[in-house]
């Protein structure tokens, strides 16, 4: 908060761990007491507790990560991203110069995207089905962020890494509830999802289980339930030219899944 007894009106910045910061103006003094008071109360009851720390105004200013820098720090996070995408091999992680790496790499390098950031950036909702799928596979460690290491990996995996690689990160999107194999359920809210990302015209359930039906019979699994990693790479193949017209447009740089050669950078 800022300091009492100046003239300029009362702030509070609020600052939340791995996020950007809100700075809030008051009329005076009494509304911002009014409004801290509330705050307190309802972190109390979801079992939190306010940190309050008096600092001068122009201090408070000068330190607020608001939107705005933050979404300068984001897409200084993609271009170094990029920019690196095109100089290092797939699991190859990026080396520190002699002269080590200036502050403000090391500040990117530093930053995390949440995943309703992850999810702007593909220019998609948080809650669409492909963005939350995507989202659990990059994120490594599974610490609910995805870290410019985390993210760089699959640039480079999706810009110029093996179709069979890419192959295994959407058998791994599909298989919910990590047993090794896919059932038509899993498969059909895939389809569903990049459906969703081509912005085509959706599909109703009795199309998609005709779609399935027919890629388990053409691929000579019709006898099968469920798909093993091989079982699922020999589907692929017999639908592989339907997909690779299906990628990421993640900031500029569209990435597809299937063929290496289709990818480009605009």
């Amino acid at each position: 908060m800022s300091e009492s007894g100046t003239k300029k009106r009362p702030i509070v910045l609020i600052k939340v761990p791995r996020d950007h910061d809100l700075v809030l103006e008051f009329d005076n003094l009494g509304s911002r007491r009014k409004f801290v008071s509330k705050l307190e109360a309802f972190l109390s009851s979801h079992k939190k507790h306010l940190v309050s720390v008096q600092s001068p105004r122009e201090t408070i200013l000068a330190n607020a990560e608001t939107r705005e820098r933050r979404q300068k720090r984001l897409e200084h996070f993609f271009r170094e991203a990029y920019a690196l995408t095109f100089g290092l091999r797939p699991g190859e992680k990026r080396r520190r110069s002699e002269d080590g790496i200036d502050g403000e790499v090391m500040t990117v390098m530093r930053t995390s995207l949440s995943k309703s950031e992850f999810a702007s950036a593909l220019g998609m909702k948080s809650d669409a089905v492909f963005v939350m799928k995507m989202f659990n596979i990059v994120d490594k460690d599974g610490d609910g962020r995805i870290s410019f290491q985390e993210f760089l990996d699959t640039v480079v995996l999706f810009s110029r890494g093996k179709t069979e690689d890419k192959l295994r990160i959407v058998f791994d999107m599909c298989d919910n509830d990590r047993n090794g194999v896919i059932d038509k359920g899993e498969l059909s809210e895939m389809l569903r999802s990049l459906v969703e990302i081509a912005r085509t015209t959706s599909l109703s359930d009795d199309h998609v289980t005709e779609l399935i039906d027919g890629m388990f019979e053409n691929a000579g699994l019709q006898r099968k339930d469920y798909l093993t990693y091989n079982d699922f790479k020999v589907m692929m193949k017999e639908y592989k030219g339907d997909f690779v017209a299906i990628g990421l447009d993640c900031k500029g740089a569209k990435q597809n899944f299937l063929d290496t050669s289709t990818n480009v950078a605009r």
